[in-house]
Formats: structure tokens, sequence, C-alpha cells
């Protein structure tokens, strides 16, 4: 009767109904019914089943079922089913799955449908949950260092996995790590519970990938260890998955720093992305060049009787407007770059320190351009001397104001709770635009008087 219940439940996909029906049902009742489902009707029903409900049912399957249990996940009709749902709705349907079964599934499941399984795992989309795997080593925390070290080389995993051993306490708990060196030296008869690390090497499966690949470029770790809301032991990220992280992570702030925005979505891919969602990425930075631009030009403009009578200061604008965007871009970079790297933090002394590293290199940056600039205008253009002093100082100020604005944009990002790769290159050229033309017009006001005057 248990069981038709259930079935007419599944047939009409009536998953909320089924989850509160399976919730007063006994472990034993769940077990029996399982027992005469079809595979994917075993995994839906046991994929509804709650945290606690779910790890004691799968404790008393034999073996054979709990495998047979682990692959039926990977049913096709299944996925589909899943990843149809409304994301809010699969929430509130499937919880994550108790570690002992995670580890059975991500131990049975192929590498090559992990990720498709990852939705029925119950980890968010971008979550560390979904590129984690069960390559690494992991020991009770009462496990001697001679038979850690035996468990080690008769280990099948690779040596790459096996630099560092996983510690866990009670129900999976993990407690730390135990670098493979440290065995090499520790006294047989202690306990790896002694030799664990002060420093926690996790993140929770549900973090963002973000996180972990933050902390794979701040450090180069054997493995992260991945937990789940109660902190126990769900998987592992490795340092080659890791490392591809941080190279998705650098290529998503390029793509943010040339002008796109990912708006949460994928990255934006010029072979393979929807040409609508290339166009909708690309848009809006360049939205926003054109309004400063407008501005820019407006105030140009506004320049009239300047320029008409000194016409050769306009073949200066260009080069002096893009220096200012060029240098802005490359401190913004290194600034980025920084704080990636957990180099530089949000603080006011960090900010001082950067300050007072960059002012002298756009000081001697800015005099080198500026000089240089006037050498090619006199002998390209043979403009006089005044004019050759305005354009050569405006260069030299632009170029500082330019490397300096590239400095603070990150900082002040930051503290506005932005990611510091949205102020793209286009942004900081384009109030550099805006603000290279009132330097250049404003030196050029104060020194060229007598060429307006006349």
């Amino acid at each position: 009767m248990l069981t038709q219940k259930i079935k007419n439940l599944l047939l009409e996909q009536n998953l909320d109904n089924l989850k509160a029906l399976l919730r007063e049902v006994k472990v034993e009742e769940a077990v029996q019914c399982l027992r005469q489902l079809s595979p994917h009707e075993q995994a839906l029903l046991f994929r509804l089943l709650d945290k606690e409900r779910a790890l004691q049912v799968f404790e008393s399957l034999e073996r054979s079922e709990q495998s047979d249990l682990v692959r039926a996940m990977d049913d096709p009709d299944l996925i589909r089913l899943v990843e149809s749902m409304d994301p809010d709705e699969r929430v509130a349907l499937f919880e994550e799955l108790p570690a002992k079964v995670v580890k059975r599934v991500l131990l049975e499941i192929s590498p090559e449908v992990r990720r498709s399984m990852s939705l029925l795992l119950g980890y968010p989309e971008g979550s560390a949950g979904r590129v984690m795997n069960p390559n690494y080593l992991a020991l009770p925390a009462d496990t001697p260092a001679d038979e850690a070290l035996q468990r080690v080389r008769e280990s099948p995993l690779d040596p790459e996995y096996l630099q560092m051993v996983l510690v866990l306490g009670e129900g999976r708990q993990y407690l730390g790590y135990v670098m493979a060196t440290q065995l090499l030296k520790a006294s047989p008869d202690v306990t790896l519970r002694e030799l664990i690390s002060d420093e926690p090497v996790a993140v929770s499966a549900y973090d963002s990938q973000d996180t972990v690949a933050e902390m794979f470029s701040r450090r180069q770790y054997p493995l992260i260890a991945v937990v789940d809301k109660e902190g126990r032991l769900v998987g592992a990220i490795d340092a080659q998955r890791g490392l591809e992280l941080v190279e998705e992570r650098q290529a998503q702030r390029l793509t943010a720093f040339g002008g796109t925005i990912a708006g949460g979505g994928p990255d934006i891919d010029i072979v393979h992305s929807p040409l609508t969602r290339v166009f909708k990425a690309r848009i809006f930075w360049l939205i926003v060049l054109t309004i400063f631009g407008v501005i820019t030009s407006t105030f140009v403009a506004q320049q009239e009787e300047l320029l008409s009578s000194a016409i050769v200061l306009a073949a200066f604008i260009p080069p002096i407007i893009d220096m200012g965007g060029n240098t802005g871009s490359q401190s913004a970079t290194l600034v980025i770059r920084a704080m990636a790297l957990g180099q530089v933090r949000l603080r006011i002394r960090d900010f001082l320190f950067i300050l007072k590293r960059d002012f002298p290199i756009a000081l001697a940056m800015g005099i080198a351009i500026g000089v240089l600039e006037a050498i090619l205008a006199y002998f390209s253009k043979g403009v006089g001397g005044s004019v050759l002093f305005v354009v050569g100082l405006a260069m030299i100020t632009v170029t500082i104001v330019g490397s300096l604005v590239g400095v603070g944009l990150p900082f002040v990002a930051r503290r506005l709770g932005f990611d510091p790769a949205t102020l793209s290159g286009p942004v900081i050229t384009s109030v550099m635009d805006l603000a290279g033309v009132a330097i250049y017009f404003g030196y050029a006001y104060w020194f060229l008087r007598d060429l307006i005057e006349q």
C-alpha cells in the first residue's frame, strides 16, 4: 500500500507531498519501499529523504544495493528532471547528502559525469562542492604515524594526492591535515591528532569557487578539504583543479577589465557564447564610455576661442588623454593583481604604501613621456616654445594623475563592496579623457593667455 502510494506520487511528480510523506515513514519502511522501486525511482526517493533519514536508510542497505543506488543517481532522466526545476524549488526539496554518501557517490561515478551529478549532490552553481573529487587520503585522528605512513605507501592514489593526509574525528568531522613529510620524521607511536597543523585548510562545499581560487593563489596547497554544513569531510580539491580555478578567475578579471560584464553568469566566450550575450556583456561599458565621450567633446567644443588662436593645440589632445587612460589601466592592473594575491588588503596603511611606491614611478614616467612628447612635437610640427611647454607639462600631469587614479580606484571599489576588476579599462580611460582635457586646456589658458588676447 505504501509502495503504491509512493509510486503514484512519483508518477505524478508530486514531490512536495512525497517529501512530506517520507517524513512520517520509518527507516525500515523506506528501505522496503526502496527495494521495490525501479533504479530511477529509487534515486529520486532517496534524494527526497531528509539528511539524517537518508544516512540511516543508506546504512541499512547491502553493499551491492548501495552501489546500485549511487549508480542510479546518474540516470539522465533524473538529472533532466532536477535541471528543469526552479533553483529555489530544488533547494527546498533536496537537502545536501550525508558526508558518507557523498564519499561513495564521488568514488562510484566517473569524473565525466561528476559535473552533471553535482545537482543531485545538493551544491549550488559555482560552489566548491561542484569541483571537489575523491582523490585524497583521510584517516582517523587516532591513527599512529607509522600506520599512516604505511597507508600512504599502500594507497592507489597518485603521489601528488598523497602529500597531505586529511585527519578525521568522529562522524567524519574534519580536524585538519598532516603533511606526508611530517610522518617520515614523527615517532611511530605519535597519533595524527598530535601532528595536525595549526593552519586549517578547508572550505565549505557552499563557498564560491572564487574563494577556492583565492586560497590557491595565496599559497600552493597540495589539497584543500571540502566540508559540509556540519564540518564533515565530503571531498577535496587538488592543486591542478585549484590552479585551473585561478586561471579562470584571472580570465574573468581580464574580461571585466577589458570592458565586459558577466552579470553573474558564465564567462564570455567569443567562439561559443550566443551573440546576444556577447553584445549585452560588451555594450554596458561602451554606453558609459559614450556618455563620458559626449561630456568630453562638449568641453572641447567650448574651447573654440583658444583653439582658433592656436589650432596646433588640437593635434595634441589625443596623445595626452590616451596617456592618462594607459597609465591608469597599468596601475589598476598591478593593484588588482596584488589584491588577488593577498599582498594588499583594504587598509589605509596598504593604500598609502602603494601610493608612496607609485608616485615616484609616475613622476619619472611623466617627465620622460613629457620630454619625449615635446621633442617629437618640435621636430614633427615645428611648434613654438610656449606650446611645447604646455604640451609637456600637461603630459607630465596627466601621466601622474592617471597613475594615481589607477591606484585609488581599486581601493574605492573594495570599500564600496564591488569587485575591483569591474573598474575596467574603458571606465578608467573615460574618466581620464575628461580629466586630461581639463588639465590640458587649464594649462593652455594659463600659459597662452597672450595668444587669446591678440
